[in-house]
């Protein structure tokens, strides 16, 4: 039987595992990758951890990229994302993170550059969603000392249908996050057409490609400059949207994700 791996976080983020069973849980991954048959994962980069840190044979890992939900192909019109934008209170001009608030999610630094985003775009404001634990008086704190509790507008989780229609309205999606496997809002910006800014570490250049703008999440300058050239460039945006949903439907989608899935019969995934 195959199984799967998300990731081999617990191996470099271990202030995120303390008190959650980090060490025992990485000992018990090193133990199944040497009894499994077979093992899958989402890329190319999570294919070389195991390789390096788990000491298993390249030919025994399969690369499987795992799409968002299938109810965020849903096609919704204009009045729908009006409402959703009324009802939730966004603003007109805003660009989205959707994330838990834990550490190697990066919110400070990226709170830091929209400090300075903000300076040359004051009508642009920031939307965050997850739910309001691990660091989120950490992060909301700083969004208070930083002065900008008039461009957080509030946050907390939203409902399938909503979320669809949040990135839609959204100008654009931010993903500072400091170690990810895949990032399933990439998966779902694109879906939805909307230009991505993303980390250049780790898996992000291999998913996101030219259909995105790569920054250094450890600047919060060069997190700004990535937002500000969307924001200031509308043409840019929109190559971007559309390099974004090319991807979605190119042989390397969901299409081929589903095929492949089914052949590798059951998967146990953590």
């Amino acid at each position: 039987m195959p199984n799967a791996l998300h990731d081999l976080q617990e191996f470099y983020i271990r202030r995120t595992f303390h008190g959650c069973g980090g060490i025992s849980a990485g000992a018990s991954i090193f133990a199944l990758s040497k009894r499994a048959r077979q093992l899958i994962c989402e890329s190319e980069y999570v294919k070389s951890d195991i390789v390096r840190l788990l000491n298993v044979p390249a030919e025994k890992i399969v690369v499987i990229t795992a799409p968002p939900l299938r109810q965020a192909f849903a096609n919704y019109s204009v009045a729908h994302f009006e409402e959703v934008r009324a009802r939730l209170g966004l603003p007109d001009r805003f660009v989205f993170y959707p994330a838990q608030f834990w550490p190697h999610k990066n919110h400070l630094r990226l709170i830091e550059a929209f400090s300075l985003v903000v300076a040359r775009e004051p009508d642009l404001k920031l939307v965050l969603t997850g739910n309001q634990r691990n660091e989120y008086e950490v992060v909301m704190r700083t969004v208070s000392e930083a002065g900008l509790e008039r461009k957080h507008p509030a946050s907390g989780l939203y409902q399938a249908d909503d979320l669809q229609a949040v990135y839609h309205l959204a100008l654009a999606l931010v993903m500072p996050s400091l170690f990810e496997s895949i990032s399933i809002p990439v998966y779902e910006a694109f879906q939805a057409g909307t230009p991505v800014v993303a980390s250049n570490i780790l898996s992000f250049p291999e998913q996101v490609g030219d259909a995105g703008l790569l920054f250094d999440p450890l600047s919060s300058s060069a997190i700004a400059d990535c937002i500000l050239r969307v924001a200031g460039d509308p043409e840019l945006a929109q190559q971007l949207g559309k390099r974004g949903r090319a991807k979605m439907v190119s042989d390397d989608g969901p299409q081929r994700y589903c095929s492949q899935l089914q052949g590798a019969g059951r998967v146990n995934s953590r």
